[in-house]
């Protein structure tokens, strides 16, 4: 692991969370069903909770769902269980 560090070659899980991020913009993008905003809206929130909470960004998924004129933002964020001493 150090030496994939070392060559550069070993990406942290914040730069994994953005490229991904990325891949599922210009996703929906491509499909055109995805409000303008969206993308902002996604990294603001990602941003509030990291602020927030000690969270992996790969365990932050949001997801837009469009059906009959109806928008649900749809928001997961999977915790880390608390450790108690």
């Amino acid at each position: 692991m150090r030496v994939l560090k070392a060559l550069g070659l070993h990406k942290s899980t914040a730069q994994t969370a953005k490229d991904r991020l990325h891949i599922i913009i210009a996703q929906q993008r491509s499909e055109g069903n995805s409000p303008d905003y969206l993308p902002q809206l996604r990294q603001e929130i990602m941003q509030v909770i990291a602020k927030h909470t000690q969270v992996d960004l790969d365990n932050i998924h949001v997801d837009l769902q469009t059906k009959d004129n109806n928008a649900v933002l749809e928001l997961n964020v999977m915790f880390p269980e608390q450790v108690t001493p």
